[in-house]
């Protein structure tokens, strides 16, 4: 073999040694340090919206087979364990056979009586401080007219929505300007988009931490529920959207969560954009991205 032949071969060997040790250290940052994590729904919005991309903080509570890749059982429970604070954003494990990680805010600890009582949340029997903000909608549009500024809307309900609250109107995530949009909604022309109009409220948690919540109204399915108990070594999650999200509210789709199904609290939004651009349009990344979420902290 001669001597080009040899630094060739040496150079491939480097290669493939930096590559494996590359994989190696992302394997160890992703399993104990931090994950990247993307939101699916609306079930978190107004904090959090489908598009944000998310540090999850993998040390937050200690670790368990969730924290490590395909869920390996080299855990039973946890190791280094921290207990979570009521009002943290968590990602986990959802249970009931399903594969996905799910995110939602701790509401309930073991002991912990929840209920909802007319759209109120009561937690140990005190019901919580609630204080309304302003008006909320939220925006479904189809694929192509996501970037559109001039827009026409329908409401869920099927009522023309021409006056809005100009200061807060969010499209698929976006807050849009007073001279971005007009509102004028003609049957047959343009398309049928939908507006659904929620209140939005300030909640003070029993900690004293303040955070923001939607509801559509008092007297949806999931407002007025049963008192639930939350067992030894589980936690009760729930959505900030409260009428749209399916969370430990309902005991048979996601129930009670056992903290060895934790993966982490959700702390920074490293990425966000409202999903208007195909994958193919390169030149058009750019436009979609929300740069006023970039780095957010996540409350």
């Amino acid at each position: 073999m001669n001597k080009r032949s040899k630094r060739i071969k040496h150079e491939f060997n480097d290669t493939i040694k930096a590559i494996l040790w590359a994989g190696f250290f992302a394997i160890i940052i992703r399993t104990f340090m931090i994950e990247p994590f993307h939101i699916p729904s609306d079930s978190m919005i107004p904090n959090l919206f489908v598009g944000d991309h998310l540090f999850v903080s993998k040390f937050s509570y200690g670790y368990s087979r969730q924290s490590f890749p395909f869920s390996l059982p080299l855990v039973k429970n946890r190791i280094f364990e921290t207990e979570p604070e009521i009002g943290d954003v968590i990602v986990f494990k959802k249970i009931k056979g399903h594969a996905d990680n799910y995110i939602k805010r701790l509401i309930g600890k073991p002991g912990d009586k929840i209920q909802m009582k007319n759209g109120i949340l009561h937690i140990n029997g005190t019901p919580l401080k609630r204080e309304f903000v302003e008006k909320f909608y939220i925006i479904n549009l189809p694929y192509k007219l996501r970037t559109s500024n001039s827009l026409t809307i329908n409401t869920i309900n099927n009522q023309v929505l021409t006056v809005i609250d100009t200061k807060k109107l969010y499209l698929n995530g976006r807050l849009l300007k007073d001279d971005q949009y007009t509102i004028a909604y003609k049957k047959g022309k343009n398309f049928e988009g939908e507006a659904i109009e929620l209140n939005k409220y300030k909640q003070t948690l029993p900690n004293g931490k303040e955070i923001e919540i939607l509801e559509i109204s008092d007297s949806e399915p999931a407002d007025n529920t049963q008192e639930y108990i939350v067992p030894e070594d589980h936690f009760f999650m729930m959505g900030d959207n409260r009428d749209m999200s399916e969370d430990s509210r309902f005991l048979n789709e996601v129930g009670y969560i056992h903290k060895r199904d934790l993966i982490g609290k959700a702390k920074i939004i490293f990425f966000s954009h409202n999903n208007s651009v195909n994958l193919l349009e390169f030149w058009k990344y750019l436009k979609p991205i929300r740069y006023e979420r970039l780095l957010k902290k996540i409350k």
